[in-house]
């Protein structure tokens, strides 16, 4: 859809899901070949980019004081990033974690507010961002409870931690079929 219409026209969701790509496969490939390895900062530093390229979906899509209050969450979650975190550590930090789930509802739950508030005549799941949305609440409201006590399990009951990462991996597929949707949705808009 990027050659035919341009990224653009599906609001670069196609950048994002191949950084994603990269990142997985790395951390993959990684795995494969030494399991102790580290790989704390990757994430740190993927997590960093979702903000900064959410922001920006975002402000394409939020209207007046949505788009402002998404700028403040963008601006609050990479300053907390860059002042608290051990974000260039090995270790990944957990608050960064937890940081870009809230970041992913907030900004979420504002574009849910905004599509009821200022109803209009197409079907909510038409729009492309309804499937953006969705798929990230779905995940952060998961990975919210995979990350949090990530550390706890890790140490007493790993047994667990392996059915969390299961899960998240089942999640993960979830969402990217719905971000799939979202592609197709953007191509029916284009056609239009």
């Amino acid at each position: 859809m990027g050659r035919k219409y341009s990224f653009p026209a599906q609001n670069y969701i196609f950048i994002y899901l191949l950084i994603t790509f990269a990142n997985e496969w790395t951390a993959f490939i990684r795995d494969q070949i030494n399991s102790n390895v580290k790989v704390g900062l990757q994430y740190n530093l993927y997590f960093i980019f979702c903000v900064v390229f959410f922001y920006l979906f975002y402000s394409f899509v939020f209207k007046n004081i949505l788009q402002k209050i998404s700028l403040l969450s963008a601006v609050l979650s990479l300053g907390y990033i860059f002042l608290f975190t051990n974000f260039s550590d090995n270790d990944f930090d957990k608050r960064i974690g937890i940081l870009i789930t809230l970041f992913y509802i907030m900004n979420s739950m504002l574009w849910f507010y905004q599509k009821i508030s200022f109803f209009d005549e197409n079907k909510m799941t038409d729009d492309p961002t309804f499937w953006i949305s969705t798929g990230l609440l779905m995940w952060s409201c998961f990975f919210i409870f995979r990350v949090t006590p990530m550390f706890f399990f890790a140490k007493n009951d790993s047994e667990f931690l392996r059915f969390l990462k299961i899960g998240q991996n089942i999640i993960n597929i979830g969402m990217y079929i719905m971000f799939y949707i979202s592609l197709i949705k953007y191509e029916k808009q284009m056609k239009l």
